[in-house]
């Protein structure tokens, strides 16, 4: 018998079998004009047959929803069965356990008929021959029914034991760190058992380093286990990871549908809210975290740091170069930036710069107006506009030079293709004769990158600029090509070939041959703070 399901012993299940089977006897006597004892007393047989019934599965449901919610809390304590593998085993291994019981008894009770029938007299005989085969037919139907019941369980029996065989080891292997074997041992699980959400979950935790992978694993655990917000959670971190801010807010609200107070889908849609550059409405859910959660130290410090996020800021800029010829250049000034609770953020920017070679000094001031917007996770617009004005040198008087920057920069979130488009025009001051003669490069480019492999990718570089000056304008082109390795996410190595030609030579300070080729061997890296 199963224990502590109702219903489901030896004689229950026996019952139950009885009690179905009633309501097709009642009708074959009515069939063949028998008496019968009334359909009143087949209908509350049968009901209560079905109420025991319901019962029985109830508990097997209730049992895996009670396994699935403790994982919750004790992920790897519990294995859980794949689907409603507890409510039909409960069943299935009852009514197989009655049948393999009929059947004993029908084998018995064949060995111990042959040893009476050797003193029984032959009417007798003869009248309990007849009995036995009207007998038999009822008999017969119901071991085939339970032949058929057995046959069904052991393959489910069996199923679930393949899978919690695998599963149990990944469960180990994931709590011991192993992750090597746990990704073997889930993928083996998912392998018999594609339904099992508990092995998807966790393969997808182990391929976050492969973020389609991992988005892919994760929207399949919220098709299992569309009630479970842990699964939403995850997919929206996932995006927003990938710079996906729309979807991830949208996946984030539905978590908090499912469970409005759990605070890693509060804070979590929060941060993505930061990400996204939307620092007003972060405060906002920030703050009404810490109204119902006033201790909640992380919180309180990540709400600081977007309230000065979102503040006007004003910040010094300090600069300068110095080359082999002698030329030195020293700039000084600041930028300041209003306040910014959405994705665009203003701001504006005054230099004032020295360009000195040892015998001539020449000073340029330079106010420009900035703009910067994120309208998506993928997509970033930046753009400055203003003017630089070069001091009197010499015979000339002071000039005023519109400058001016737009550039449009795109990232397939997904680790595919990007795109960095820029157009600028502004003052060459490498060099006092580079100013005094008024070279102004009108430049637009673009970079774009393909990837090849999962670290390998393949970046173009194209270019094209006017130089003009107060006595000559002059053209050059550029063309590259770079093969990059990225090492880890924050360092990539590069070999790369650069073709650059100018139309013409110029004396007006800089240096313009027909052809220049260079091969270059170089390492990036890139360091990001919050």
């Amino acid at each position: 018998m199963t224990a502590g399901l109702p219903g489901t012993g030896i004689g229950g299940m026996f019952y139950l079998v009885s009690a179905f089977a009633t309501p097709l006897w009642q009708a074959y006597l009515r069939v063949r004009g028998r008496r019968s004892h009334g359909w009143g007393l087949v209908a509350a047989q049968t009901a209560i047959a079905g109420v025991i019934l319901a019962a029985v599965w109830a508990t097997g449901w209730l049992l895996g929803v009670a396994l699935r919610a403790s994982q919750h809390f004790i992920p790897t304590a519990t294995t859980l069965p794949p689907g409603n593998l507890l409510p039909a085993l409960a069943l299935l291994f009852s009514v197989g356990t009655l049948a393999a019981v009929l059947l004993g008894v029908e084998l018995l009770r064949l060995c111990v008929r042959r040893r009476a029938d050797r003193e029984i007299p032959i009417d007798r005989h003869q009248s309990r021959r007849a009995v036995a085969a009207g007998e038999r037919p009822g008999r017969v139907l119901l071991l085939v029914f339970g032949a058929v019941v057995a046959a069904h369980a052991r393959p489910a029996a069996a199923q679930g034991t393949l899978a919690t065989g695998p599963l149990g080891r990944a469960d180990s292997a994931f709590a011991a760190g192993d992750a090597r074997a746990a990704e073997r041992e889930y993928a083996a699980v998912l392998a018999t058992d594609p339904w099992n959400s508990h092995a998807t979950y966790r393969l997808a935790q182990l391929h976050r380093h492969d973020p389609r992978l991992a988005l892919r694993l994760f929207r399949r655990y919220v098709a299992l286990e569309p009630s479970d917000p842990w699964g939403y959670m995850a997919v929206a971190d996932m995006l927003a990871r990938a710079g996906r801010y729309g979807e991830a807010l949208r996946w984030y609200h539905d978590a908090l549908r499912l469970a409005p107070g759990e605070r890693d889908a509060v804070v979590g849609r929060a941060r993505t809210l930061v990400r996204a550059r939307r620092t007003g409405a972060a405060i906002a859910a920030y703050t009404g975290w810490l109204r119902a959660h006033p201790t909640d130290a992380e919180v309180r410090r990540e709400l600081a740091a977007a309230r000065v996020a979102a503040a006007p800021a004003i910040t010094p800029l300090v600069g300068g170069s110095r080359d082999s010829d002698g030329n030195t250049t020293l700039r000084l000034g600041g930028t300041a930036e209003l306040a910014a609770p959405g994705p665009t953020r203003l701001g504006v920017r005054v230099t004032r710069e020295q360009v000195r070679d040892g015998v001539t000094a020449i000073g340029l001031d330079e106010l420009t107006l900035r703009a910067t917007a994120r309208p998506e996770g993928a997509l970033q617009i930046d753009a400055e506009g203003g003017a630089t004005r070069v001091d009197a040198v010499g015979g000339a008087g002071a000039t005023l030079t519109p400058t001016g920057q737009v550039r449009v920069r795109w990232r397939e979130p997904m680790g595919g293709p990007a795109v960095d488009v820029r157009a600028r025009r502004n003052v060459i001051d490498a060099s006092p004769l580079l100013v005094t003669n008024r070279v102004v490069r009108t430049e637009i480019g673009a970079i774009v990158e393909l990837p090849l492999a999962s670290r390998l990718k393949l970046r173009g570089i194209g270019r094209t600029a006017a130089l003009s000056s107060s006595f000559d304008l002059n053209h050059r082109t550029t063309l590259a090509g770079v093969v990059a390795v990225a090492v880890t996410p924050s360092v990539e190595l590069s070999g790369q070939m650069h073709e650059i030609r100018y139309s013409r030579p110029s004396s007006a300070g800089y240096f313009a041959p027909r052809l220049i080729q260079m091969a270059q061997v170089g390492s990036y890296i890139e360091l990001e703070t919050a």
